[in-house]
Formats: C-alpha cells, sequence, structure tokens
C-alpha cells in the first residue's frame, strides 16, 4: 500500500508543479502583453508630437501665399531669361533678376546662353490654397 501512496502523492506533486508552470507563463504573457501596450503608447505619443511639430513649423509663405510649385512655359522667338521672368514675377521674390537667377538654375543656364525657341522652360510659381 506504501507505493500506491507514493504514486499519488508524486503525481499531486506533479500536477502542482505543472499548474506553477501555468501560472508562472500566464503572468509572462500578461507581462509581454503590458509591455507591448505600454510601447506602442509611447510609439504614438512620439508620433503625435512630432507630427504636432512638423505642421506647427511650416514657414509662413506657404500659409499665405500657397505652395511653390513648377510649371513649364514654352520659348518663343526673340525669348530671354529676362523676358519669361518679367511676364511670370511674383511678388515673392526681392527682383526681376532673382528671378531670372532662379529660372537659370533650375534650367542649369549660364548668363550669356541663349533660348532656343520651341523649347520649354520649368520656372517657379505659386498655387494659393484656393487655386487662384
Amino acid at each position: 500500500m506504501k507505493s500506491s501512496y507514493y504514486r499519488i502523492d508524486s503525481y499531486i506533486e506533479m500536477y502542482g508543479m505543472q499548474r506553477e508552470r501555468k501560472l508562472a507563463r500566464a503572468r509572462q504573457v500578461r507581462r509581454q502583453k503590458s509591455l507591448i501596450i505600454i510601447g506602442v503608447l509611447i510609439t504614438m505619443a512620439f508620433i503625435s508630437f512630432f507630427s504636432v511639430r512638423a505642421f506647427a513649423d511650416t514657414g509662413n509663405t506657404s500659409d499665405f501665399f500657397g505652395t511653390k510649385q513648377f510649371k513649364s512655359v514654352k520659348i518663343y522667338c526673340g525669348d530671354t531669361v529676362e523676358s519669361i521672368a518679367e511676364d511670370n514675377y511674383c511678388a515673392l521674390y526681392p527682383s526681376v533678376g532673382k528671378y531670372a537667377q532662379e529660372i537659370r538654375k533650375i534650367n542649369h543656364i549660364s548668363e550669356g546662353e541663349e533660348l532656343i525657341p520651341g523649347n520649354y522652360l520649368v520656372i517657379p510659381h505659386f498655387q494659393t490654397a484656393s487655386g487662384y
């Protein structure tokens, strides 16, 4: 009879150890879930913080004047970079000369280079939020 008691004791002991392992695993899983949730919340906080800062740091020209965009302009006989700059000048540039310099820089045109009629130039312009 002693041998059957030993088996029962060992079975109870084995059952207790299994139960302890299950409880420990459940605690570990809960801890991992909570760490994942905390990580996700911290990540969301950083993303929202920096996205708000990015929108808050926009330049004052885009708020009032719109966004800087580019358009192409066809070159006709007798056109120069300065004449195209005068035709498309906007008040955001200090002078027509500065606007012409930017057109040259964008299109890789040197100071004395002639324009070929029929080609196109890329020029900057500002598009307002309303589209006008």
